[in-house]
C-alpha cells in the first residue's frame, strides 16, 4: 500500500502543472450592423434596394415584377474589437420573421420553408441602401464585376427556415481573415442556393430598423482567445503520459501478483 501511494503521488506531480495551468481566457462580443449595410437587391432592378427587412428570395420572374431573386448583403464593423487576439469562433445569426410562397397574385405566409440559404464572403466594396443594386456595387460609377455581387463559394448554409426562430451559419474562417489577416472586410451575400424557382419562395430576416427593439436583429457573435495564452503542446504531454502509463502498469502488477 505504501508503494501505491508514492505512485499516485508521481502521478499528480506530473499533472498537477497542467490542473492548475488557466486555459486561455475567451470574450464574447456581439455586433450588429448598421442600416445602409443591411440591404437586399433584387435581379436586373438596378432602381431600388431593400433596406427592411433582410429578403432571401428564388423567382422566374425577370422583368422587375415579383417573385424575382432577391439576395440579401450586410456587413459588420470589427474594429470596435480588441486587438492581438485570436477567434475562436464566429456565427452569424438572423431571426427569421417570415416564410411565403407565391401564389400567382401574392405572398402567402408558411409555417415553415426548407430551402438551402448559403452565406458568402463579398470580395468588392458596396456602398449600401440606394447606391448599390444587382448590376452596381456603389451606383453608377462601380458596377460589379458579375451582376449580383461578387462573392466567393459558400461559407456555410442552412436548410431549414421557421418564423420567429433563428438561423445560424458558421462564419469563423471569414471572420479571421478580417481581424487576423487584416484582408477588407466586405462583410456577406446571402442566397437561396437555387434560385429562378418557378412558384416563387421568400424567406425574411429581421434588421434593426424593422422594429422598435434591436432584440431580434442580426447578430454576428464572436469568441476570441488571448494571444498571449496557449494550450500545452503535444509534446508537453510525452512525459505524463509515459508516466501514467508505468503507474497503470506497476498498480496493475500489484493488485494482481503473479501465482
Amino acid at each position: 500500500m505504501h508503494l501505491r501511494g508514492v505512485l499516485f503521488f508521481i502521478l499528480f506531480l506530473c499533472f498537477a502543472p497542467y490542473c492548475m495551468t488557466p486555459v486561455c481566457s475567451s470574450e464574447i462580443y456581439v455586433i450588429q450592423p448598421c442600416l445602409s449595410n443591411n440591404i437586399s437587391i433584387m435581379r436586373y432592378n438596378n432602381h431600388a434596394s431593400v433596406e427592411q427587412p433582410s429578403v432571401i428570395t428564388s423567382g422566374y420572374n425577370t422583368n422587375l415584377t415579383q417573385p424575382s431573386d432577391e439576395r440579401a448583403l450586410l456587413k459588420f464593423d470589427l474594429s470596435a474589437l480588441p486587438k492581438d487576439k485570436i477567434v475562436s469562433y464566429a456565427t452569424l445569426n438572423l431571426y427569421c420573421i417570415g416564410t411565403y410562397r407565391w401564389s400567382g397574385s401574392e405572398w402567402i405566409m408558411l409555417p415553415s420553408l426548407s430551402r438551402i440559404i448559403t452565406v458568402h464572403r463579398i470580395t468588392a466594396d458596396w456602398l449600401g441602401w440606394s447606391f448599390t443594386y444587382w448590376d452596381y456595387a456603389t451606383y453608377p460609377h462601380n458596377p460589379w464585376v458579375k451582376p449580383g455581387g461578387d462573392f466567393m463559394p459558400a461559407t456555410d448554409a442552412v436548410n431549414f427556415e421557421v418564423p420567429h426562430q433563428w438561423n445560424r451559419w458558421v462564419v469563423t474562417k471569414d471572420v479571421k481573415r478580417w481581424y487576423e489577416e487584416g484582408e477588407e472586410n466586405y462583410g456577406w451575400l446571402l442566397k437561396d442556393s437555387n434560385e429562378g424557382n418557378t412558384e416563387g419562395v421568400k424567406v425574411e430576416y429581421m434588421n434593426w430598423f424593422y422594429s422598435f427593439g434591436v432584440e431580434d436583429s442580426p447578430r454576428l457573435i464572436i469568441e476570441l482567445l488571448d494571444s498571449s495564452s496557449s494550450l500545452p503542446s503535444v509534446l508537453s504531454f510525452s512525459l505524463p503520459v509515459y508516466a501514467i502509463t508505468i503507474v497503470t502498469q506497476t498498480l496493475f502488477r500489484i493488485s494482481h501478483p503473479k501465482r
